[in-house]
């Protein structure tokens, strides 16, 4: 397939359909000051996979942010966690968390599931793999991946903030290490439906950490990724391995 056949596919349904399908298992993490009104409070923002790998709901994201967010918390106890609408202490239902591999998963109730889905197409379900873990990703292949940028975030009020969010349908892998891989973004097949925004808002991808990846096999995805880093000068997106944890959430 030509670069031209495929731009032609992505403007169509398909690819409406690759990019929104990543949105569906991705939410909003907002931390930090809660709602005040004599200054503007200090947030900051990440992305979370949700998943149901078989033992129940999780919300995975990246070491860093649960460290910036324990680092706040030592500072000032009582600071704001929320994964979407559901406010929590993450650090008490951590289940993993490493610092080498960049990710730490959050074990969540059934009511906290509830409540994390609630509100939209977005973020609206649990990504129950078909099997586990999945096979691994090759250069050459396909991923879509989905977030919420911080730069995109806007404060409605003092106690609401607006999320938009950002998804690609299919970014070519173009390097697989043991235990990541990494997109190089190829901008000049991208066929973009973000004409409301201006071109560098695209360069701006910080909050994407902890966003899911799925690569599309045959007749179903699978989740193979979280992002954990984006470079800026050389458009690289690395994504973790999912296969690094276990069906529990924790490391196999």
């Amino acid at each position: 397939m030509t670069p031209d056949e495929a731009q032609r596919l992505t403007r169509g349904p398909l690819g409406e359909t690759m990019a929104k399908f990543p949105l569906r298992f991705a939410k909003a993490i907002l931390f930090g000051d809660g709602p005040v009104r004599h200054h503007r409070p200090e947030m900051r923002s990440a992305t979370a996979s949700l998943l149901d790998l078989g033992h129940g709901p999780l919300a995975v994201t990246c070491h860093h942010v649960i460290e910036e967010y324990r680092a706040q918390v030592a500072q000032q106890p009582g600071r704001l966690f929320q994964i979407g609408n559901c406010r929590l202490d993450p650090l008490q239902q951590l289940i993993f968390d490493d610092e080498r591999f960049d990710v730490a998963v959050i074990a969540l109730t059934a009511a906290q599931a509830r409540k994390v889905t609630d509100g939209g197409d977005i973020g609206s379900s649990f990504f129950q793999p078909a099997t586990w873990p999945p096979a691994p990703v090759c250069e050459g292949d396909y991923v879509s991946f989905g977030g919420f940028p911080g730069e995109w975030r806007t404060a409605d009020g003092i106690d609401s903030v607006t999320f938009s969010s950002y998804s690609n349908g299919a970014s070519r892998v173009t390097v697989v290490r043991d235990s990541y891989f990494v997109s190089q973004f190829e901008r000049e097949y991208w066929v973009s439906s973000f004409q409301h925004r201006d071109a560098a808002d695209l360069r701006r991808l910080g909050g994407l950490s902890g966003g899911p990846a799925f690569a599309l096999r045959g007749l179903h995805y699978d989740f193979v990724g979280m992002v954990y880093e984006f470079s800026e000068d050389y458009e690289l997106l690395y994504f973790r391995h999912a296969n690094i944890l276990g069906q529990d959430g924790r490391r196999p």
